[in-house]
C-alpha cells in the first residue's frame, strides 16, 4: 500500500496534468467532479501530513494573508518595449534594416500581440519562484502572489530547470464583460478594457479576489535559461509547450517578409473570432544567433518589431445627447459626434448605455469623447477628455421625449421606461420586431414602412397590421405606392397568419424570452391557450427556464393589453389552434414530428446552399436541438459550410466533431423536404 507522501507526489502530478489539459490545452479529459475528488483528497492528505505542503502544490495558489503593498525588484535582464509599425512600407523597411546588418535574408515568426499586460516569471529547479510585472523596463513591482492564482501558470513545469520567461497577462471578453456587471452592481466604475481590467486584477492586494477574475497568460519571450542552448525562436516556444507553459498556438514560422505581412493582413480580420483581445502582430528574427548579432538600441530589440492593427478607438467632440425609446420603453442615451473614421466606418452615433453610464463618466456636451466599436459593430462612448470649459452635467428627462409621459427606473436597475404602452416609439419598434424574420417574417414591413403606417394612423397597435387591408384604396394613393406594391404587403400578411406558434411567441418581445426559448415553450404548450394559463411551476418544467424567465412569462399574459391583443390575433386567424395543429415545422405536427437533434447543441460556420443560418438555426429548434452562435464545452457538432470562420479551428483544437454543410442540408431533407414553408 502507498505511504502518504507517495499519494501526495501522485495526487499533485495528476492534478498538473489535468491542469495543463483543461486551462492551456483546453481539451479536459475528465469531468469537473472528478477533478474536485482528486483536488479534495490531497486536501485532506496535506491537512494531515502539514510538513509535506509545498510552495508548488496545487492546493497553494491562493495563500496567505491580504498583501499591504508591493515591492519593487530590478529585472535580471530588463524588459524592454517593441517598436511599433502601422503599415506594410514599415514593415519593410524594418526588413531592410534587418537585412542590411545581416547581409542576409532571415527568417521570421509571427505572434499574435495579446491585449494585456506584461510581466516576467522565473523558475528555480522547477519551481515558479517569483513573478515581476514590467514596471519601467529595469524594474518591476513583485506580484509573486497575485500570478500564482492564474492557473495558466504552472506552479511547477516538467522539468526541474531554471529559467526567466515573459508572457502577457490578458482577460478574456467573457470574464470582462462578467466584472464589469459585477463592478456596475458594486456602483464601482466599469473597466474601459481588457486591458485595463487586467492590470487592475493584477494589483489587487487580496490575491483570493484576484483569483475570482479568471485571468489566463500566453508566454512568448525567453530571458534566460541556465544550461540550456536553443537554436532558434520557435525551437524555443516548443520547449515552452514541452515544459508545461502556456503559448498562443497562433503563431507562424515565415519564409520572407512577405509572408509576414499577409499573416498580419490575415489575422486583421480573424482577430474578430478570437475570445480575447489582440492589437497587432510581433514579427521576431526566428535564428537567435541572429537576434544576438542585431542587439539592442537604447530602448528596444533591433530584431524584433510590433505591426499594430487599425485603431478601433478614436476621439472626437460630442455634440449633443439625445434620447431614443425602444420597443420596451426603456430610454438610451445615444451620443451625437462630429463625425470620425473608425475601422473604415464613419461614426456620428455611439450609445450611451444608460443614465448611471453618463454620471459615472461625467459626459458632457462640448466635451471630446472616446468612441469605441464593440465587436466592430455597435460604436459605444469608452471614455471623455473634457473641455476646458465645460457645460452643465447632463440631466436624464424625467418625461418620454416622445410622448412626454412620466419616465420610471425600477430600484436596482439601471434602466428607465416610458410608462405609456401606446408610446408612439414603442408601438413602432414593436411592430417592426413582430414582423421581423425570426418572427412573423412579414416581408415588405420594415422600419421605413412601419413609421410611415403609424404616423398615417393605418396602425396603432400590433394587432392592427391584420386590417391594413381596410386601408386598401389608401395605401395605394400614398407616394411611391401602388396597386403592386399594397397586394405584396397584403399577400405577406395573410401568409404570416400560418407561422409556427414558437414563432408567434418570439414576435410578442416577452423579456428574456428569444427564439431558443420560444421554441422550448411550443414543444412544450403546442398550443397558445395552454401558454397563456400555463403556471409559473409548469414553465419551470422547461430545461432552459429559471424563475426570471417563468416570471416574465406569466406577468406578460396577465396584462390586460395582452388579453386584449391576443383576442385581435385571434379574430384575425392569426395561429389558430387548428392551424397550428397542421403546420409545426415546414408542415410537421408539433406532436409527431421527429426530434432526432435531442438534447444537441449545433453551431454553423461559413455559409450554406439551401438555407440561411436563421433558416438552419431554426429547423434546428424544431427537431428538437439548440442552435448557438459560438463554441464551447455544450457544442456536440459543428456545421462547416462554405468559407468557414475562426469557429472552425476552436472546434478542431477542442476535438469538437464536425459536419459538411451538404450532409447536415441532406439530413435536413429527411424531416422537411416538399413540406410547405412555416
Amino acid at each position: 500500500m502507498e505511504n502518504y507522501q507517495a499519494q501526495i507526489s501522485k495526487l499533485r502530478k495528476s492534478i498538473r496534468y489535468h491542469d495543463y489539459k483543461y486551462y492551456v490545452q483546453a481539451q479536459p479529459e475528465i469531468s469537473d467532479y472528478e477533478y474536485d475528488q482528486l483536488m479534495k483528497k490531497l486536501i485532506e492528505l496535506e491537512s494531515a501530513h502539514p510538513e509535506c505542503i509545498t510552495q508548488d502544490s496545487p492546493t497553494q495558489r491562493v495563500s496567505g494573508m491580504p498583501l499591504k503593498g508591493f515591492i519593487s525588484v530590478p529585472h535580471r535582464v530588463p524588459m524592454l518595449s517593441l517598436d511599433n509599425t502601422y503599415s506594410f512600407d514599415e514593415i519593410r523597411e524594418f526588413h531592410q534594416r534587418v537585412v542590411k546588418l545581416l547581409t542576409k535574408e532571415p527568417e521570421y515568426v509571427a505572434e499574435l500581440k495579446i491585449d494585456g499586460v506584461g510581466v516576467s516569471l522565473r523558475y528555480e529547479d522547477g519551481v515558479f519562484v517569483q513573478g515581476l510585472t514590467r514596471g519601467d523596463g529595469e524594474s518591476g513591482d513583485d506580484i509573486t502572489l497575485n500570478l500564482r492564482t492564474i492557473h495558466t501558470i504552472p506552479l511547477r513545469l516538467n522539468k526541474p530547470v531554471t529559467l526567466e520567461v515573459r508572457g502577457e497577462v490578458y482577460m478574456d471578453k467573457k470574464g470582462f464583460e462578467r466584472v464589469n456587471q459585477e463592478r456596475l452592481v458594486r456602483n464601482e466604475p466599469p473597466f474601459a478594457n481588457t486591458r485595463n481590467a487586467a492590470a487592475g486584477s493584477l494589483h489587487l492586494l487580496d490575491p483570493k479576489i484576484i483569483a475570482q477574475r479568471n485571468l489566463n497568460i500566453f508566454i512568448h519571450s525567453l530571458a534566460q535559461f541556465e544550461g540550456q542552448i536553443l537554436e532558434t525562436h520557435s525551437d524555443t516556444l516548443t520547449e515552452f509547450q514541452i515544459l508545461g507553459l502556456a503559448v498562443n498556438p497562433d503563431y507562424k514560422l515565415c519564409r520572407g517578409i512577405e509572408e509576414v505581412i499577409s499573416c498580419c493582413w490575415e489575422w486583421e480580420e480573424k482577430r474578430k473570432g478570437l475570445s480575447y483581445d489582440v492589437d497587432g502582430i510581433v514579427i521576431k528574427v526566428n535564428s537567435l544567433a541572429e537576434q544576438k548579432r542585431l542587439g539592442f538600441t537604447a530602448r528596444s530589440p533591433r530584431w524584433a518589431v510590433a505591426f499594430k492593427f487599425t485603431a478601433e478607438a478614436a476621439t472626437t467632440s460630442l455634440k449633443d445627447i439625445v434620447v431614443q425609446v425602444g420597443r420596451t420603453g426603456a430610454l438610451t442615451p445615444v451620443a451625437i459626434l462630429e463625425p470620425v473614421e473608425l475601422t473604415g466606418v464613419t461614426i456620428s452615433r455611439a450609445t450611451l448605455h444608460n443614465e448611471d453610464e453618463i454620471k459615472r463618466k461625467d459626459i458632457r456636451i462640448g466635451d471630446k469623447v472616446i468612441v469605441e466599436r464593440s465587436g466592430d459593430v455597435i460604436p459605444k462612448v469608452i471614455g471623455v477628455v473634457p473641455a476646458k470649459e465645460r457645460g452643465k452635467p447632463y440631466e436624464f428627462p424625467e418625461t418620454c421625449p416622445v410622448c412626454g409621459a412620466k419616465v420610471y427606473r425600477l430600484k436596482g436597475e439601471a434602466k428607465s421606461f416610458c410608462t405609456n404602452v401606446n408610446c408612439p416609439a414603442q408601438i413602432k419598434r414593436k411592430i417592426e420586431y413582430f414582423a421581423s424574420r425570426g418572427c412573423l417574417d412579414i416581408e415588405g414591413l420594415g422600419t421605413k414602412v412601419v413609421d410611415l403606417l403609424v404616423e398615417k394612423g393605418f396602425i396603432r397597435e400590433v394587432a392592427d397590421i391584420y386590417w391594413l387591408k381596410d386601408h386598401r384604396s389608401e395605401l395605394e394613393a400614398l407616394e411611391g405606392w401602388g396597386e403592386k406594391s399594397v397586394d405584396n404587403l397584403l399577400n405577406n400578411i395573410e401568409l404570416s397568419k400560418n407561422r409556427p406558434l414558437d414563432r408567434l411567441i418570439n414576435a410578442f418581445g416577452i423579456l428574456h424570452v428569444g427564439a431558443q426559448t420560444a421554441n422550448s415553450l411550443a414543444s412544450k404548450f403546442v398550443v397558445l391557450e395552454a401558454l397563456m394559463v400555463a403556471t409559473q411551476e409548469e414553465l419551470l418544467e422547461i430545461e432552459d427556464i429559471g424563475t426570471k424567465v417563468a416570471t416574465c412569462i406569466t406577468n406578460f399574459f396577465k396584462q390586460p393589453q395582452t388579453q386584449t391583443l391576443l383576442a385581435k390575433l385571434k379574430k384575425a386567424g392569426v395561429n389558430s389552434p387548428n392551424s397550428t395543429l397542421k403546420k409545426g415545422v415546414r408542415g410537421l405536427s408539433p406532436i409527431a414530428r421527429p426530434m432526432p437533434y435531442a438534447g444537441k447543441e449545433f453551431v454553423i460556420t461559413g455559409s450554406l446552399s439551401h438555407y440561411s443560418r436563421q433558416e438552419a438555426e431554426e429547423l434546428i429548434r424544431k427537431l428538437g436541438g439548440k442552435a448557438s452562435s459560438s463554441v464551447g464545452k455544450k457544442t456536440t457538432f459543428l456545421v462547416v459550410g462554405e468559407n468557414p470562420g475562426s469557429k472552425l479551428e476552436k472546434a478542431e483544437k477542442s476535438g469538437i466533431p464536425q459536419i459538411k454543410a451538404e450532409e447536415f442540408e441532406a439530413e435536413l431533407k429527411k424531416y422537411v423536404q416538399g413540406l410547405p414553408a412555416g
